[in-house]
């Protein structure tokens, strides 16, 4: 399980969950040409005819950023593909949270949305890419339970929350992580590097 680097989160979206999923597609095309991120993008893909698929996937060396509609709810999913080789896995998760949410931020602040787009960061979905290392059993939940937890205390600090496995073994595993309050990109983005 330590040697796991294929994770994901899902950020959802608290607003803008019927802007036309080909809106992004120019947005991300720009980013690609003017190199907007931490990351080296490299193409944009469209799935906007899959219903609840990836919706339109920012495809990038390092991992991948979608609009994804997943399970019929809207947010900005990234997951890493095989990066962070020298980090701990819990630095890898605080690593891939970091990124979700600046790319959250900077699509709220991008004015072809003219202010539609919000997204939620007092609650999360963070999943293994990787059946093989993760599979969704009791004994990898358990195993990567401290570190989810860790990430939800430095989003949220102590104090109630809910955190909610897939239990359908034929899924990957995956927690979704809810808070009990609203929480904004930029707050979320301040906890993680304070």
């Amino acid at each position: 399980m330590m040697d796991l680097r294929r994770l994901g989160i899902k950020f959802f979206c608290a607003e803008g969950a019927t802007i036309p999923l080909v809106e992004f597609i120019p947005i991300f095309h720009r980013w690609i040409q003017q190199r907007l991120t931490d990351t080296t993008l490299i193409d944009v893909a469209d799935y906007s005819h899959v219903p609840q698929g990836p919706g339109i996937l920012l495809a990038a060396h390092q991992g991948n950023y979608s609009i994804d509609e997943a399970r019929g709810r809207r947010g900005l999913a990234y997951y890493q593909k095989a990066l962070d080789e020298d980090a701990d896995l819990g630095a890898s998760i605080e690593r891939v949270a970091r990124r979700a949410l600046a790319v959250c931020g900077r699509l709220e602040a991008e004015p072809e949305l003219d202010g539609r787009l919000r997204f939620e960061a007092g609650r999360f979905e963070l999943f293994a890419n990787d059946r093989l290392l993760a599979p969704n059993r009791p004994e990898a939940y358990d195993a990567l339970a401290p570190q989810v937890e860790a990430l939800a205390t430095a989003l949220y600090g102590p104090g109630d929350r809910r955190t909610e496995r897939e239990t359908d073994p034929r899924e990957r595993l995956a927690f979704v992580v809810d808070s009990t309050g609203a929480l904004d990109v930029a707050t979320a983005l301040a906890r993680l590097d304070g």
